[in-house]
C-alpha cells in the first residue's frame, strides 16, 4: 500500500480549514453586528429619543434634588450614573455647569459659548428654585455594545471552528468504530469478515494489517484442520494396513515353527513370503516415521557423529550403485576427494539416500544411466543425483513426503537438499558441511 498524508498531517490540515472557516464567521459577524449597531443604537434616531428620555429623567431628577444654581452637586452624580450623557447648562448667557469639568473636579471656563462644543439638543430646563437655564444634552451610546458585539462574533468563531473540526474528523471517528465493531466480530471467531481497509494513512495500514493477520490467522486454522484430518485418517490406515501384513506374516510363522509344511520348497516359499511381509511392514513403518518428521515439530534426531566423508559416501553411494545396476540400470560415478570429515547421523542419512534411491526406482527411465557424483566447493561437499524422468512417471502418484522429509533431514546437518526438475531430466543435489568442530543444534530441525 503507497504511503499517503500521515494522520497529523490530515489534522493539521482540519485544524487550519476551521480556522480559516472561523476567521470568515468572525469577520461576518463582525461585520453584520457594526451594520446593525450603526442602524440602531449609533444612528441619528436612536440618539434622539434616548436623548429626549434622559432629559425627561433630568428635570423629574432637578426637582426632586432640589438643584438650585447654588446647589449643582446633584448634576455630578446624575452624569456618572448615566455615563452616557454630556450636559451644559447656561443661565442668562453665562456656562454654570459642565460635566466634563465638574466630573474632573475643575470649574467651567466663564467664556465658554454654545458654539464650541455644538451640543446635540438644546432644551429648556427649570431648576428646583424657577431658574431658567438652556440645557444642552448629548446622549452616547456605550462601548459597551462594541464590545458585546466582538464578544458574540467571537462565540459565533469559536462555535463554527468546534463544529467544522468535529465535522472533518468525524469521519475518522467512524472508521475507527467501525473497525471496533469488525474487530469484536473477529475476537467471537469468525475469521471469514474482512476487514475494511480504507485510506492509505496509519489507520488504512492498521486496517490491512489487520486483515492480512486474519487471513494468516485463517490459513493457519485451516492448515491445522488438514493436518489433524490427515493425522486421523493416517492413523485409521495404518492401522488397516499393518493388521493385513502382520496377520498373514503370524500365520506363515506359525506355520514354520509347527513345521507345517510338506517339502522344502513350501518351506523356501513360506520364508519369502513372510520376507516380503517383513518388507511391506518396514515400508509402512518408513512412510509413517517420514510423516513425522516432516509435519510434527516437536521431533528431535539422536546425536551426529563424525565420519570420513570420502570413505562414508563411497561405501553409501556405491551401495545403491550396485543396487542400482542389480535392477537394470546403468550407473556413472564421477568422486572427487573430500579430504575432510562429515558430522552425520548415519541412520538419518541413510533414510535421506534411501528415499532418493526409492524414487530413482519408481520414477527414473532405466534406458538411460543414472549419474552420481560428489566433490568439495567452498569447504562444503556436494552430492549430486540426476537421471531421466520414466515417460510413465505422470501414472504414478506422489505427494513429496519423501523429500520434504529429505530436506528436513539436511537441515539437522546444517546441510541443505534441492531438486530440479528440466528437460526431462530430475537432478538432486544435497550439500553437507565439512570439518564441523562442534555438535549441531536439534533446533535447526525443528525448523
Amino acid at each position: 500500500m503507497s504511503r499517503g498524508r500521515s494522520l497529523s498531517t490530515q489534522l493539521f490540515l482540519d485544524v487550519l480549514r476551521s480556522l480559516l472557516v472561523a476567521v470568515a464567521v468572525f469577520l461576518v459577524l463582525s461585520w453584520g453586528g457594526d451594520w446593525l449597531l450603526t442602524q440602531t443604537v449609533y444612528g441619528e434616531n436612536f440618539t434622539l429619543q434616548m436623548t429626549e428620555q434622559k432629559f425627561e429623567r433630568l428635570q423629574e431628577y432637578v426637582m426632586e434634588k432640589e438643584v438650585t444654581p447654588e446647589n449643582l452637586r446633584p448634576l455630578d452624580i446624575w452624569c456618572r450614573r448615566g455615563s452616557q450623557v454630556y450636559l451644559v447648562l447656561y443661565q442668562n448667557g453665562r456656562l454654570i455647569y459642565d460635566s466634563s469639568y465638574t466630573s474632573q473636579g475643575q470649574t467651567p471656563v466663564e467664556d465658554y459659548s454654545p458654539e464650541m462644543e455644538s451640543p446635540e439638543r438644546e432644551y429648556a430646563l427649570e431648576l428646583s428654585d424657577g431658574t431658567q437655564t438652556r440645557a444642552f444634552l448629548y446622549f452616547y451610546a456605550s462601548s459597551a455594545y462594541y464590545y458585546g458585539t466582538i464578544f458574540l462574533s467571537a462565540l459565533g468563531a469559536f462555535m463554527a471552528f468546534s463544529l467544522c473540526f468535529i465535522t472533518l474528523i468525524h469521519r475518522k471517528m467512524r472508521y475507527i468504530q467501525q473497525l471496533k465493531k469488525e474487530l469484536d466480530i473477529l475476537a467471537g471467531g469468525d475469521l471469514s469478515y474482512e476487514v475494511t481497509v480504507r485510506g492509505n494513512d496509519e489507520l488504512g495500514e492498521l486496517a490491512a494489517g489487520i486483515d492480512q493477520m486474519r487471513r494468516s490467522i485463517a490459513a493457519h486454522q485451516a492448515a491445522e484442520e488438514r493436518m489433524r484430518l490427515a493425522n486421523s485418517e493416517l492413523v485409521t490406515a495404518m492401522s488397516h494396513d499393518l493388521r493385513t501384513p502382520l496377520t498373514s506374516l503370524l500365520a506363515y510363522l506359525e506355520l514354520m515353527e509347527r513345521g507345517k509344511y510338506e517339502n522344502q520348497e513350501q518351506l523356501a516359499h513360506f520364508i519369502r513370503r513372510s520376507l516380503e511381509k517383513t518388507l511391506q511392514i518396514k515400508s509402512m513403518a518408513d512412510k509413517l516415521f517420514e510423516y513425522v518428521l516432516v509435519y510434527s515439530s516437536e521431533w528431535a534426531p539422536p546425536g551426529l557423529e563424525n565420519r570420513d566423508g570420502d570413505e562414508l559416501l563411497q561405501h553409501l553411494l556405491g551401495e545403491y550403485a550396485f543396487s542400482l545396476e542389480n535392477h537394470g540400470f546403468a550407473v556413472r560415478q564421477s568422486f572427487s576427494p573430500l579430504e575432510g570429515q562429515l558430522q552425520v547421523n548415519l541412520e538419518l542419512l541413510r533414510r535421506m539416500f534411501d528415499n532418493v534411491y526409492g524414487n530413482l526406482l519408481k520414477y527414473a527411465d532405466g534406458a538411460h544411466p543414472v549419474e552420481l557424483a560428489y566433490w568439495r566447493e567452498d569447504g562444503r561437499a556436494h552430492i549430486s543425483i540426476s537421471n531421466h524422468i520414466s515417460p510413465q512417471r505422470d501414472k504414478r502418484q506422489s505427494t513429496n513426503i519423501g523429500l520434504n522429509t529429505c530436506g528436513k533431514i539436511l537441515r539437522c546437518h546444517g546441510g541443505s537438499f534441492s531438486y530440479q526438475e528440466e528437460g526431462g531430466r530430475f537432478r538432486v543435489e544435497v550439500v553437507l558441511p565439512l570439518l564441523r568442530r562442534e555438535g549441531l543444534s536439534t533446533d535447526q530441525c525443528n525448523q
